[in-house]
């Protein structure tokens, strides 16, 4: 009798687990991700995808403190290259990476989406003094802002690590700064599908845009992350969590 009971009790507790962990929820922040460069010391991409990319640059500590875990894109040559990552630039999508600035200058290409590796209308990120812009279309007054960067955490004027992160859905771009909205417009992308990322200082390596000076980046990047489709806020807010 003792036996039976006590089987019994251990059947309704695996039970019970069984049914607690059927109502955790899954890690959504996996679901719809098509590339992910972590940036540890290497350019693979961490999908299925494996769209692994080409990396001069050197190795940087991340936001933590981690040796070797992002890399700095201070240099004539320093530059990160993929293709072919699977989102349509005009349909929903989302990039998320994390950014900081080694020095406050003008006119220097940080980011670019192109297609075939060719440039004209590409979207790209640009710096400008202490704060950085996406142009969708590469036409200024479809900028769209962001202000302060050095200023954007714990309210102090020196270099440090900020998640920038933006969304395209029904015609609306919205610009996410540490899991704060900080702009919105509706602008037109190009029709791009299947396209080629390049971080640091493209125009130099002669694989995409040319920088409005034609100079390095001057940031250091990290966990770059592309969905193709639009996060929710619960989800923005997780991806900025240092």
């Amino acid at each position: 009798m003792k036996k039976i009971t006590l089987l019994l009790l251990l059947s309704a507790l695996f039970i019970g687990c069984v049914k607690k962990n059927e109502m955790l929820p899954t890690n959504t922040l996996d679901n719809g991700l098509v590339a992910y460069y972590p940036l540890d010391g290497n350019a693979k991409d961490m999908t299925r995808f494996s769209n692994h990319g080409q990396i001069s640059a050197d190795v940087y500590p991340d936001r933590k403190g981690l040796a070797n875990k992002s890399y700095n894109f201070d240099s004539d040559s320093s530059y990160f290259q993929s293709s072919n990552i699977p989102i349509s630039l005009n349909t929903n999508y989302t990039f998320s990476f994390w950014i900081k600035m080694n020095s406050y200058d003008d006119g220097m290409a940080v980011m670019e989406l192109t297609k075939n590796r060719e440039f004209g209308r590409n979207p790209q990120i640009w710096q400008y003094d202490d704060s950085i812009f996406l142009v969708p279309t590469f036409q200024s007054h479809n900028r769209i802002y962001i202000y302060s960067l050095k200023r954007m955490k714990f309210g102090t004027e020196t270099p440090t690590w900020n998640h920038v992160l933006w969304t395209v859905g029904n015609d609306t771009t919205k610009m996410y700064v540490n899991g704060i909205q900080v702009d919105k417009k509706a602008v037109a992308w190009p029709e791009y599908t299947n396209v080629d990322l390049t971080l640091g200082n493209s125009g130099n390596n002669g694989g995409g845009g040319v920088n409005y000076h034609n100079q390095p980046s001057k940031v250091s990047i990290d966990e770059v992350k592309i969905y193709n489709r639009v996060l929710t806020e619960t989800e923005i807010k997780k991806l900025s969590e240092w």
